[in-house]
């Protein structure tokens, strides 16, 4: 169990009942469950050590290799597990009436294939039972994964053994065409199909016919014109092999799969017309299960996680989960908060020109003196704003006092120039003081300011 999952109580009692449920299917093709103990972290569940692959790995292994799975070893091992299933759904209480147990997540994830060619299935985490003890798996409650799910199940009804023969009609399907029965562009469209009126679409002609009609029986949209028990679609596709030509045993199963496993020798791949072991159908069929693609849509192939959705007086209320959208909100955050530290940490900006302003006009009541040609640019640069607003421009020595009584009237009747007309005036000008009425007296040499 996932760390975040294990003190809540709600995975807890899902955990303890699927142990409790798989304990009691006496089956090969079902997982069996050895033990179930608790140490501080959380609760574990110990079960059969399973030697294998998932049915996805081996798809996708095949894609990877540009082969296909074998068509007879496939069946084979949906026949099996329709075996497991049944005697899922067989299962009773000490009273002995039937549990009424479902899957509901019946998907190539969740079938096992051992090395020797034996199918086992697992995740009975969200088996519908009476005895259970989550009250999520009542009626009002969708559950499963959407590529594999019955009609009856995405519509929230209540669902018997009949929505599981659906999911492995559904899995051969995935496997034969290459994509689940129904396809749209979201997980919610898919629903809305699924649970409408229209047909699934038959599958390719590649296929031979008796194995067709098998599938296309599990994928009926009526439930009560689907095989009425996972024994009897066991029993259907066994002799549809037969009719085809495609019987296989477990052991063939086997040496036939056997590319397909997690690190198989380079030996053991051989070439793509050893893959079949068995022989090929009427006219020289191609035992081909599914074109070898890019594995670019395999996230539209049953990889989606499970879906958990309540209906409540028509509506579908399906939760927005925490781990999808945190990075989402934690974006948005950032963006703010750069945004607000931008407006409120920015300095005022001054106004354009404001040092040639400064240059080349002075305030009422300032003294600028003329100097050397080279005088304006040591003013430009000394001059600084007073405490009062004017400003402070360094007067000549003594020898230039006679010069400077006249520079008042100058200074103030001198006109801007025309740069300084063309750029604004200082955002925020500051009053300057009145000016004096007479210039003042030029100080002594000694008292002149560097």
């Amino acid at each position: 169990m996932r760390p975040a999952r294990a003190k809540l109580k709600r995975f807890q009692d899902m955990l303890l009942d699927e142990a409790r449920l798989v304990a009691r299917i006496e089956h090969p093709n079902v997982a069996q469950i050895w033990e179930v103990g608790e140490d501080p972290r959380s609760i574990y569940v110990v079960m059969e050590l399973v030697e294998g692959a998932p049915l996805d790995a081996l798809r996708d292994r095949a894609e990877e290799l540009g082969r296909p799975l074998p068509l007879g070893a496939v069946f084979r091992v949906l026949a099996d597990v329709c075996g497991g299933l049944h005697a899922a759904h067989e299962l009773a209480g000490d009273d002995g009436a039937s549990l009424g147990l479902v899957h509901r997540d019946v998907s190539p994830q969740n079938i096992l294939v051992s090395r020797h060619g034996v199918a086992k299935l697992i995740d009975f985490g969200i088996a519908k039972a009476k005895e259970r003890l989550g009250a999520d798996t009542k009626t009002g409650f969708i559950k499963g994964k959407v590529s594999f799910m019955a009609p009856e199940q995405a519509r929230a009804e209540e669902v018997d053994r009949r929505a599981d023969v659906w999911a492995i009609g559904a899995v051969a399907y995935d496997l034969l065409a290459g994509h689940p029965p129904v396809e749209a562009g979201s997980e919610l469209a898919r629903l809305a199909v699924l649970a409408g009126p229209e047909p699934i679409a038959p599958l390719d002609g590649v296929v031979p016919g008796p194995l067709r009609a098998v599938v296309a029986r599990a994928l009926e949209k009526d439930r009560d014109a689907r095989f009425p028990t996972a024994l009897a679609m066991k029993h259907a596709i066994e002799e549809a092999l037969v009719e085809s030509e495609h019987e296989t045993t477990t052991d063939e199963a086997a040496r036939s799969l056997a590319p397909f496993f997690p690190g198989a020798a380079p030996s053991e791949r051989g070439t793509p017309d050893s893959v079949a072991s068995v022989p090929p159908g009427p006219a020289g069929a191609e035992p081909v299960v599914a074109p070898a693609t890019d594995g670019g849509d395999r996230g539209d192939r049953g990889g989606s996680s499970t879906i958990d959705a309540r209906v409540v007086e028509g509506s579908m209320e399906i939760p927005v989960h925490s781990r999808r959208t945190w990075p989402f909100v934690a974006g948005l955050l950032v963006a703010g908060g750069v945004g607000w530290w931008a407006l409120t940490s920015s300095p005022d900006l001054p106004a354009p020109g404001l040092t040639e302003l400064a240059a080349s006009a002075s305030t009422p009541g300032a003294s600028v003196a003329p100097t050397s040609p080279a005088a304006p640019t040591s003013a430009t640069a000394s001059a600084a704003p007073s405490a009062g607003g004017s400003s402070a421009v360094a007067p000549p020595r003594a020898s230039s006092a006679p010069e400077a009584s006249s520079s008042p009237a100058s200074a103030g009747s001198s006109a801007p120039s025309a740069a300084a007309k063309a750029r604004p005036p200082p955002a925020r000008p500051r009053p300057a003081p009145p000016a004096p009425s007479s210039p003042p007296p030029p100080p002594a040499a000694d008292d002149a300011i560097e």
